[in-house]
């Protein structure tokens, strides 16, 4: 199911991408039970920017964040850490068969791998149409004040090999298990025919017909606001725009893309806390962590 705040139900999709473009005024009566939910609308450009659809431009992701930064996680010296390896705004034009650019980080581990809450939040939306590259995935929206960031942050965790049995509302708490790590969703090669009719790709890492690894697509979306809305799964927040996920653990901005491309390369290694297997968050007392648990401490 896709829900918004108001649990929306996926048949009212339709009414509510109107909405968003700013076409449409209100949902019909009985949408959930006798329930009337007025659309947010979030703006022609950040609904491109941030559903990236089939017909959408992809230059309005790009002016909205989604643009390689160079940052990259490290990690205490004595800390084993998953590490990523299809990494944040990399273009998958090629896999796709449309201009398109990675929204997030991929983590691969073992499937069933638990995945971590990587702050205290609320559990906001939830997809289980497979009929997307993302797969089963969950959302959770951060306060404020359940990160230390200025911003309302919405953290995405997909791919995941079933739903978690968390309930839309639900609090969960930093180093909570979202959901496990699978590969669930449509393979590149599987857009590709959707996109263009033609399966036939390059030679690159995931272009192939090979099974796709187990990973989690970790991504990092936020905003001043903290309304949202949902449209085919994805959320969309009023006036949002993307983070790469390695800037969430970044104590003080810049976050905005652009500006941390300008960063010295020592300010590009963004030292990461995490949780370690048996609990233990490191430095103790952070409110983020990785979004898996690390070992060897």
């Amino acid at each position: 199911m896709t829900w918004t705040i108001s649990e929306l139900p996926r048949r009212a999709s339709c009414a509510l991408w109107l909405g968003l473009l700013g076409l449409g005024s209100a949902l019909a009566q009985e949408v959930s039970g006798n329930v009337v939910v007025q659309p947010l609308s979030v703006g022609a450009k950040t609904f491109s920017g941030m559903t990236r659809c089939l017909q959408c431009d992809p230059a309005d992701a790009r002016e909205l964040g989604m643009e390689p930064t160079g940052l990259a996680p490290r990690f205490e010296s004595n800390a084993s850490c998953r590490t990523i390896d299809d990494g944040w705004a990399i273009d998958y034009s090629e896999k796709r068969g449309k201009v398109t650019y990675h929204g997030g980080i991929d983590i691969p581990a073992p499937k069933g791998t638990p995945i971590l809450a990587v702050a205290d939040g609320e559990l906001v939306a939830v997809n289980d149409d497979l009929e997307n590259p993302e797969g089963l995935k969950v959302y959770l929206r951060h306060a404020p004040a359940d990160t230390g960031h200025p911003y309302w942050i919405y953290t995405e965790y997909a791919h995941l090999v079933e739903l978690p049995a968390w309930t839309i509302g639900q609090r969960l708490r930093l180093g909570d298990v979202v959901g496990k790590t699978g590969n669930s969703g449509l393979s590149g090669k599987d857009v590709r025919v959707r996109n263009t009719g033609s399966a036939r790709v390059g030679s690159g890492k995931g272009s192939g017909g090979s099974a796709r690894r187990d990973a989690v697509h970790f991504a990092v979306l936020y905003s001043e606001d903290p309304r949202f809305a949902v449209w085919h799964g994805r959320l969309i927040p009023h006036a949002g725009r993307w983070m790469d996920p390695v800037a969430l653990y970044r104590e003080k901005p810049p976050f905005e893309s652009v500006k941390l491309r300008e960063l010295s390369a020592q300010e590009k290694s963004v030292p990461v806390p995490y949780r370690t297997s048996d609990g233990q968050t490191v430095p103790a007392g952070s409110k983020l962590i990785w979004p898996y648990a690390c070992g060897g401490r």
